[in-house]
């Protein structure tokens, strides 16, 4: 019998093994995040302590606790000027505890800041739905080792946020508090410096609020305070999602080369689907690299973007090598081995992959060189984020649509065409046609497993992410303990690719030089020793039209 892919000569025996093996792998994933590592993320909160700055920020000082004016009760605080900009909301980041300075790590990998506002009900100073918040932030950092109060610029910035505040009906007399969303601040794509200040002030003139309600933070209302929430990646979870991927590269590399060799030794071009497959092993390979390792010892603030462009090169070729995989099963479709043929279906990852790419880099771009930047804090920035987001919802839909309608496709074919050829064969061949059957649904059902998974992943992060920024960033899906599920789906997106390296590269137990793929229902063709340049493929050729 003339050799295809590895997956049709493998016996069962081995087959059984190779997958007992792997599903180990996958538990053992499960249980390194479940056992080793923590909760991918915590957060710190700060009550931000308002000071008194009679030059209004003019002089450039920073101000901190050693310095620090301090205001006992701002709602009874009498300005010195109708210039609110002498009043500062100071927090150090991280605090001490037990008398103890912490340090941020570059362990950390980032640090995300949110704000919350805190806004009582006053008859006087009205807050206003959807209040435009103006924000003056000044960010500074000390490294370890200099004098105390030896603080450097980090950034500056003048943002708008939109404060959101409810109270009930019942609730709407002197000494109620709204409640109020979260509100974006930071966002450091890496935690370079082991300590940093923050001071905020909130421009209002108060006599230019007298004759337009409409000024600069004339509608935010009686505002008593603000807290901000930092949230970090924790340094244990960061060191053993290195390890693993550290563990993973070289194995991704050695089976990739493997699997190219083996391509490259035939006399024959490489298919699509062996090529897609070769691709997909490429973008594994970019993904698990552990580039973060660098950012130990280097501030790399660009990581953040850098880890979003290559899950989403993994992404779109993963899902493009999900067409093919399906599209290269259906037979009777004649513009198979042609990626011409798959214009149509891919360019719903394309658009789907550029619009969530431009959104990317608009966000993160910008972010590299101001961390307090955020696309939703304009009307533009917001609407071109809405069109982002739609465009890829609605052509991820469509792709996953059109999925499934292949891969029932294939289930069909494979059923039909089983029952009308397989026993009219003779025995050997219908042995081995049925065992590949078998591997194939095997490898299909995986497949759609892994699909699934990589999709919940996929959405749980982005949920977790969007809990971070929102109100739920002190008891979100990242900070709770789901180590095993992210571990897991790491494992499960490795083993599928390396799965599908091993069992789809071209056997080479017979036929190292063939030169083409040939038709197994011709039984003098496989009858004949002499032939010792042709590749047979069980089950393409049982898949053939019954009408050959």
């Amino acid at each position: 019998m003339a050799g295809g892919a590895v997956i049709e000569n493998l016996s069962n025996r081995k087959l059984f093994v190779i997958f007992a093996a792997l599903l180990v792998v996958q538990i053992l994933f499960f249980l390194v995040g479940a056992w080793f590592a923590p909760s991918p993320s915590s957060y710190m909160e700060f009550e931000m302590i308002t000071c008194r700055d009679e030059t209004k920020g003019l002089s450039g000082k920073w101000i901190h606790r050693d310095n620090c004016q301090q205001i006992p009760e701002l709602s009874e605080y009498t300005p010195a000027s109708f210039d609110l900009r002498e009043i500062v909301f100071v927090a150090k980041m991280p605090h001490a505890r037990d008398g103890v300075e912490l340090e941020y790590s570059p362990w950390f990998q980032f640090l995300l800041g949110v704000l919350h506002v805190d806004v009582e009900y006053s008859e006087h100073f009205r807050y206003v739905a959807h209040a435009p918040l103006e924000l003056e932030v000044r960010m500074g950092y000390r490294e370890k080792g200099s004098e105390k109060n030896d603080w450097k610029e980090l950034t500056t910035s003048n943002v708008t946020r939109i404060l959101e505040c409810t109270i009930p009906e019942e609730d709407k007399k002197a000494g109620s508090t709204y409640d109020c969303d979260m509100l974006d601040l930071f966002e450091l794509g890496s935690s370079s410096y082991p300590f940093y200040l923050i001071n905020i002030r909130i421009p209002i003139d108060q006599q230019a609020c007298q004759y337009d309600p409409r000024s600069s933070n004339c509608q935010i209302g009686k505002l008593t305070g603000l807290r901000l929430i930092e949230i970090h990646q924790n340094g244990g979870f960061t060191l053993v999602w290195l390890w693993m991927k550290t563990f993973m590269t070289p194995v991704v590399v050695a089976c990739l080369w493997w699997y190219y060799n083996r391509i490259n030794q035939l006399a024959r071009n490489p298919l699509l689907l062996e090529r897609a497959i070769l691709y997909l092993g490429l973008s594994l390979a970019i993904l698990d690299f552990p580039i973060e390792w660098i950012s130990l010892t280097t501030r790399v603030p660009f990581l953040l973007l850098l880890a979003d462009l290559r899950q989403g090169l993994f992404y779109t070729v993963l899902f493009s090598f999900w067409l093919i995989f399906a599209g290269e099963h259906l037979i009777d479709d004649t513009t198979r081995n042609n990626i011409k043929s798959y214009r149509f279906n891919l360019s719903f990852i394309i658009i789907a992959s550029g619009a969530l790419l431009i959104y990317d880099l608009i966000e993160r771009g910008v972010q590299l060189y101001d961390p307090f930047y955020s696309v939703w804090s304009s009307p533009t920035g917001s609407q071109i984020a809405y069109v982002a987001i739609f465009i890829s919802a609605v052509c991820t839909v469509a792709y996953f649509v059109f999925l499934l309608f292949k891969i029932v496709r294939v289930w069909t074919t494979i059923k039909s065409k089983r029952s009308a050829q397989l026993y009219q064969t003779n025995e050997n061949r219908r042995l081995k046609v049925e065992g590949v059957i078998y591997r194939f649904k095997f490898l299909m059902l995986f497949t759609v497993l892994c699909a699934a998974f990589t999709i919940i992943a996929y959405f749980m992060k982005q949920y977790g992410e969007a809990q971070l920024h929102g109100d739920e960033a002190r008891s979100g899906f990242l900070t709770g303990s789901t180590s095993a599920f992210f571990t897991g789906a790491f494992g499960m997106c490795n083993i599928y690719v390396l799965l599908l390296l091993a069992m789809y590269a071209p056997s080479h137990k017979h036929y190292r030089g063939a030169i083409q793929l040939i038709d197994e229902n011709d039984d003098e063709i496989i009858d004949d020793p002499s032939n010792q340049h042709t590749e047979s493929n069980a089950m393409t050729t049982f898949l053939k039209p019954s009408t050959d």
